[in-house]
């Protein structure tokens, strides 16, 4: 199903993942909290750059679910080696952003490559 924000997501990628490496990380407690997932999972079939890992917290995570399972400041900790010349754009809860740059900095990304919005 796509929703109205789906060019919103689409497109920038098509347009910037094309010849750089994009991983988007995603976090949520339950599949109920997730969105476009469909659609990001289509992107990253069709754009060879662009890798989609979505991430569950909760404790009643469903048996057959695919994707990472854990915090997603954890999923990246595990999916992220080192920094490069990559950059990381954040956003979510303050303590989410918080732990997610201390995770970052251990992996060698420096302040100006890190980017986020807290929300509160």
């Amino acid at each position: 199903m796509t929703t109205p924000e789906a060019p919103r997501v689409r497109e920038p990628c098509r347009a910037r993942c094309i010849d750089r490496p994009c991983t988007y990380f995603f976090g949520a407690v339950s599949p109920r909290d997730l969105f476009l997932v469909e659609e990001l999972s289509a992107l990253a079939k069709e754009l060879p750059n662009f890798r989609f890992v979505p991430a569950l917290s909760g404790k009643d995570v469903p048996a057959d679910w695919p994707g990472e399972r854990g915090l997603i400041t954890e999923v990246v900790d595990r999916h992220v080696q080192a920094a490069g010349d990559a950059e990381a754009y954040l956003c979510g809860s303050s303590g989410m952003i918080d732990a997610a740059v201390r995770i970052l900095h251990s992996k060698d990304f420096s302040d100006g490559a890190i980017f986020y919005d807290k929300f509160t």
